[in-house]
């Protein structure tokens, strides 16, 4: 075997690799080149690494509003109301996650990140947690803008930089969200 290899690009390669940020690479480089409602790779790719686990009536509804927004600027409101217009479901993970891939800067709705930034989904009807996640929503933006003001979201991005230089390029949101990702 030869010996003569990069253990630092080794150990950047499999981080990024159990991190996803292969898969999240390829979902932001394609979003805006494919029509996402028919690229069957591009969703097989963003179901599996956003754990898209939905019914194809529902996938149909997803990915075809997905096609029409991505050239627009939507809000997580429009988004979020969308769906559950179409569906009857309250998905704010899945909203976020199409905001995020169109806009790179806005926070991605995951169940370890909202529990990391002590936020919860509440309300006992379908119309309160819509309302309730427009709110949780509008604070987890709150909180990344005033968390990259400081001095730990600069040790965190410069760290995240240092041990994964391929991945300098995405936005610094993905690189805490990525971080917040791997607290559990």
């Amino acid at each position: 075997m030869d010996m003569n290899f990069d253990v630092t690009k080794v150990f950047q390669d499999r981080l990024a690799e159990s991190m996803g940020l292969d898969k999240y690479q390829y979902i932001m480089e394609q979003v805006g080149k494919t029509d996402v409602s028919q690229d069957a790779d591009f969703q097989r790719t963003f179901n599996g690494f956003y754990v898209v686990r939905r019914n194809e009536a529902w996938r149909k509804v997803y990915y075809e509003y997905f096609e029409r927004v991505k050239t627009r600027t939507p809000t997580f409101e429009e988004i979020l109301t969308h769906m559950y217009k179409c569906t009857g479901n309250v998905e704010p993970s899945f909203s976020s996650k199409m905001l995020a891939s169109i806009f790179p800067e806005k926070p991605i709705w995951d169940k370890y990140v909202v529990q990391n930034l002590n936020l919860q989904l509440i309300g006992t009807t379908q119309e309160e947690k819509l309302r309730n996640a427009i709110s949780v929503y509008a604070k987890m933006e709150t909180w990344y803008a005033d968390f990259l003001k400081t001095d730990k979201a600069a040790e965190c991005i410069a760290a995240f930089d240092r041990v994964m230089p391929d991945y300098k390029h995405i936005s610094s949101i993905k690189k805490i969200d990525s971080i917040l990702w791997s607290i559990r």
